[in-house]
């Protein structure tokens, strides 16, 4: 490489650093004046009615998806965020950026109904779907007291009947540890998911490395999974959301309207993600964000708190860190039939698949992330459009995503893949963990 070709390329990385940089500063302004907006359209001192509604607040709606009557909008779960403002409630939402109208917040006081104006703020990534993430923004009057549950209208007055969703706290659960050091999100399941196998294997995975709960989104998945599903939640490990979206909208199956048209984003999943983050907020000290079939995998250390341990100490006042993604290809096998196991169950043996693809160069490579929930505000798929403290990319010598699935990057052949054994590390005991849930589930 001659010294004018290797000056013109070293421009070209300051240039798409410098449009990295822009691009997350100009999001994270464009979140800060949505919510400066919402905050001064509510005012100091919200207008707010009060109206006698006969057994105001029974109607407690238990479904993770409600829908707004006499709106395109749908309701997932509400939390008193008083990071910003006082008293300020945060309704995560599905609305349709086209057609949204007024809402209004509706507090019970026994039989009084307090209602209050409330602000849409859209989050900014939705791929070019009608249907976005949104906040569902109000402020609490005093006069309200504390509140538990709150409905959600396009009227000033609650329809006769109106569901309420119950509000949970952001605040920490105990001044002592957490109640968890590590949780993860999986969002979503769905398309009578039936890889059973890698399924089992993620889920030990993140217990080997540290993980107390894996909340998961659930739309659909096959019946042998359904049996998997239930042995983890019955032995407390998994927590299942019925994410019923399905039953509302015509959801994409894909990132973007071109490759599979729908109303909304790939099932749904940034609400998901955004859902699971605040449901953590007060209960985790960290929260890992994958799909099923990904795993962050430490290269230093052999678990997740050594892990996260050793990046806090060296980058203070980091929230948020990033993993680069690495695809390990399993259509290519490389274990000389080491790890060839579990030949009746369906799905991909990760402990296999040991080739992945190299990151390319100047280009966008996905990464998954492990955040401080409590520095969260609004997060998407592979970043956090906002949030407070500092972000870090991790090295690939520290750690990697484990991405086992089919050929991403079509232009490299077999032959370029970089084999990487680092998952063996865990081998032994991922081998006795899985032949553990098969005799329990599959065998009996």
């Amino acid at each position: 490489m001659n010294l004018l070709t290797y000056k013109s390329l070293i421009k070209l990385t300051v240039l798409v650093y410098c449009g990295t940089l822009i691009y997350l500063v100009i999001i994270w302004l464009v979140g800060l004046y949505d919510l400066q907006r919402a905050l001064g359209n509510l005012g100091p001192s919200p207008t707010f009615s009060i109206i006698s509604l006969k057994h105001c607040g029974s109607n407690m709606d238990t479904k993770v998806i409600v829908p707004v009557k006499n709106s395109k909008a749908f309701l997932v779960s509400a939390y008193l965020d008083e990071r910003f403002s006082p008293r300020m409630l945060r309704i995560i939402s599905i609305v349709d950026q086209a057609s949204w109208t007024q809402f209004y917040c509706h507090f019970c006081k026994g039989s009084k109904a307090i209602s209050t104006r409330a602000e849409v703020a859209f989050h900014p990534e939705n791929f070019g779907f009608p249907y976005s993430t949104a906040d569902i923004l109000c402020q609490v009057p005093l006069e309200a007291g504390v509140v538990s549950s709150v409905s959600v209208t396009v009227g000033l007055e609650p329809y006769p009947g109106s569901p309420f969703l119950p509000i949970r706290s952001l605040k920490r659960v105990s001044s002592g540890a957490f109640h968890r050091n590590f949780t993860v999100c999986i969002s979503t399941l769905f398309g009578n998911y039936s890889n059973v196998l890698q399924f089992v294997q993620s889920l030990e995975m993140y217990r080997i490395l540290g993980a107390q709960k894996v909340l998961i989104y659930k739309s659909d998945c096959s019946s042998i999974l359904q049996k998997v599903l239930d042995y983890y939640s019955s032995e407390g490990l998994v927590e299942v959301i019925a994410w019923n979206i399905h039953h509302h909208l015509n959801v994409s199956k894909s990132w973007k309207p071109s490759l599979d048209p729908g109303d909304v984003h790939y099932y749904g999943q940034i609400t998901a993600l955004n859902d699971c983050v605040y449901r953590n907020m007060g209960i985790s000290r960290y929260v890992v964000l994958n799909d099923i079939d990904e795993v962050v995998v430490p290269v230093l250390h052999n678990n997740w708190a050594d892990m996260m341990s050793y990046l806090s100490m060296g980058h203070l006042g980091t929230e948020s860190f990033f993993f680069e993604n690495n695809v390990f290809r399993h259509r290519v096998v490389g274990d000389d039939s080491k790890f060839d196991l579990w030949a009746d169950v369906p799905g991909v043996n990760i402990l296999r698949h040991v080739h992945r693809e190299p990151l390319r160069f100047l280009a966008f490579n996905a990464r998954k992330m492990i955040v401080n929930p409590r520095a969260v505000v609004r997060i998407s798929v592979h970043n956090v459009p906002w949030q407070m403290g500092a972000r870090l990319r991790v090295p690939g010598s520290v750690a990697r995503l484990h991405h086992c699935r089919n050929d991403d990057d079509l232009w490299v052949r077999d032959s370029e893949l970089i084999r990487d054994t680092s998952l063996w590390k865990y081998s032994a005991a991922l081998i006795k963990n899985v032949n553990c849930v098969i005799s329990h589930v599959l065998k009996s």
